[in-house]
């Protein structure tokens, strides 16, 4: 199966909602590296990331210490990205349930 191109041209396009598959491959367009869906905390933590192994090395002296510290980095990180996941998830479906108890609310006040 070949891969999709990105079209430049496509780039500005505004898509209604109701065509479900235009908008839906807009959206996905939108998002090239899933690491940034995290927004700036994801982006800081990718950082960190990246940037502990050099510091590290050139924090500790001791080999020992060395080596340990730069095995916990990874089981760090994906605590921590998936504690950040976890934040995001109880967030979007506080808001959910928030607009569900307002849909409801509006539907028996305008259904009676």
């Amino acid at each position: 199966m070949g891969t999709m191109r990105h079209n430049p041209a496509d780039q500005h396009k505004h898509y209604d909602r109701s065509d479900s598959y235009a908008y839906s491959q807009a959206a996905r367009r939108s998002f090239h590296r899933p690491s940034t869906s995290l927004g700036a905390p994801g982006h800081l933590l990718h950082v960190a990331m990246v940037a502990a192994p050099l510091v590290i090395t050139n924090m500790i002296e001791d080999p020992q210490k060395k080596w340990k510290a730069l095995a916990m980095v990874p089981v760090i990180g994906g605590l921590a990205s998936e504690l950040l996941w976890t934040v995001k998830l109880a967030e979007q479906r506080h808001k959910d349930q928030e607009a569900r108890e307002a849909l409801e609310e509006c539907r028996q006040q305008h259904c009676r």
